[in-house]
C-alpha cells in the first residue's frame, strides 16, 4: 500500500514548498489525492479492458466471498453486507468447497440471494464465463456453449449474465449477476476487485501496489497544479510526464 504521506511529502517536493503552509491537506491534499485515484481506477479499467493488467498487479485489492444464489438463480453484491465497494467481478466460482464445511441453508426469503461473512471459499470445480446479454439468449439451447441449460453433467459449462435490475412491484431486487445452469440452493464464490477507500487523513494509506507510487504523485501533482491555471510551467510538465507514464504501464 501507499501511504498518503509519501504522496503529500513528494508532491511539496516537486511543487519546491517543503516547509511552506500554501497547500493543506484538507483543502489540497484530500481531494486531488482522491482524484487521483479515481483517474488511476479509468486507467485501470482501460488496461484490464485490454488484457494489460492482472489481478495480481492490483492484490492489495482483490477478494473473494461466498453467496448462496436466490431461487433464480441470481446473486446481488451488496455493498453494505459485505462492508465494501465492488469495483470489477474477476470471476465466478461455482462447484465449490468452504470452510467450516457445512451445506446451504434454506434461504429466508427466496427472492434474494445471501452474502455469508462467516463462510471462507478453499476451492472450486468450475467456473462460469462472462456473457454478453445476446450471447446469453444465444448460449441458452447450445449445448457447445457457456451457459446452456441443456447439458447438465460433467460437460456442462457455466456461464453468468452482468448485473441488470430485475426490480418490478413484486420483486425488490436490483444489480443481480444471473448464473447458468442454475445453481440456486447452492454456494457459490465471487472473486473481484474492491474500490479504494478514499482517504480522509494523512496517516490513511491508499489500497495501490508500491509500484503506482511515482504515478499517484505526478496526477496528484497535475491536479493540485490545475489550481495555478493550466498555463503553468509545472501543469505542462506533470501532464507530459503522466502521459509517459501511461505509455510505459500499457
Amino acid at each position: 500500500m501507499i501511504q498518503a504521506q509519501t504522496i503529500v511529502d513528494r508532491t511539496l517536493s516537486m511543487l519546491d514548498a517543503e516547509r511552506s503552509d500554501r497547500y493543506l491537506f484538507d483543502q489540497d491534499f484530500e481531494p486531488a489525492i482522491n482524484s487521483a485515484v479515481e483517474w488511476m481506477v479509468a486507467l485501470i479499467n482501460s488496461a484490464f479492458a485490454s488484457n494489460k493488467l492482472s489481478e495480481e498487479d492490483l492484490r492489495e485489492l482483490t477478494r473473494i466471498k461466498v453467496f448462496q444464489p436466490n431461487q433464480f438463480s441470481r446473486v446481488k453484491f451488496d455493498s453494505a453486507a459485505v462492508g465494501e465497494k465492488l469495483w470489477t467481478i474477476l470471476a465466478v466460482l461455482t462447484e465449490i468447497q468452504v470452510t467450516p464445511n457445512q451445506q446451504p441453508p434454506i434461504l429466508p426469503d427466496p427472492n434474494v440471494s445471501e452474502y455469508y461473512d462467516y463462510l471462507t471459499y478453499v476451492s472450486s470445480d468450475e467456473s462460469a464465463g462472462r456473457l454478453s446479454l445476446e450471447v446469453w439468449s444465444e448460449n441458452r439451447k447450445n449445448i457447445f456453449k457457456a451457459g446452456n441449460d441443456s447439458v447438465l453433467n460433467g460437460f456442462k459449462k457455466y456461464g453468468y449474465l452482468n448485473d441488470f435490475d430485475y426490480s418490478s412491484t413484486g420483486y425488490t431486487e436490483k444489480g443481480e449477476i444471473e448464473i447458468r445452469p442454475s445453481v440456486a440452493g447452492q454456494f457459490v464464490a465471487i472473486a473481484y476487485l474492491k474500490y479504494p477507500e478514499p482517504i480522509t487523513d494523512i496517516g490513511d494509506s491508499i489500497e495501490f501496489p508500491d509500484t503506482l507510487t511515482d504515478l499517484l504523485v505526478q496526477k496528484t501533482a497535475n491536479y493540485i497544479s490545475i489550481k495555478q491555471g493550466d498555463g503553468t510551467t509545472l501543469y505542462g510538465v506533470t501532464e507530459n510526464f503522466v502521459q509517459t507514464l501511461l505509455a510505459a504501464m500499457t
